[in-house]
């Protein structure tokens, strides 16, 4: 019985430390500029690091916002997580991402457009941190 004890405690006090860090819950709604549709997002940003928000998602929603044109000489790559993206590639900024149902990137981190593609990357190393293929038509 006290073994049994002893864990509870080692358990409650693990997951109270779990609990117990930094973190912000903010919930977004958006709709288009049209007003047809409405996207609805839940952004939680914490102090240990970008890895909540490495993922890979294959959009089921496209935007038309234009013909992509990269640099002079630039072939389409598609990125992954975790690749790095050529420094000329970070002048692609997407300005109004919420407008494209993306999240509001953390501190350090930009979302750039790469062909029809949408990647959250570190705005100093172009370490891909989050990539949304297909985002764009």
């Amino acid at each position: 019985m006290r073994k049994l004890m002893i864990s509870a405690a080692a358990l409650a006090l693990c997951c109270g430390a779990a609990l117990a860090q930094d973190s912000e819950k903010t919930t977004t709604t958006v709709s288009t500029p049209m007003g047809t549709t409405q996207t609805t997002t839940t952004t939680t940003q914490s102090t240990d690091g970008y890895a909540r928000y490495r993922r890979t998602v294959t959009s089921t929603k496209h935007y038309a916002a234009g013909a992509f044109v990269g640099p002079h000489g630039y072939v389409y790559t598609r990125y992954a997580v975790d690749d790095r993206v050529p420094a000329a590639m970070l002048g692609f900024r997407i300005p109004h991402y919420s407008v494209y149902g993306l999240d509001t990137p953390p501190g350090g981190l930009v979302w750039i457009r790469v062909g029809s593609d949408a990647l959250l990357v570190d705005g100093g190393s172009g370490e891909v941190v989050q990539a949304q293929y297909g985002l764009f038509r």
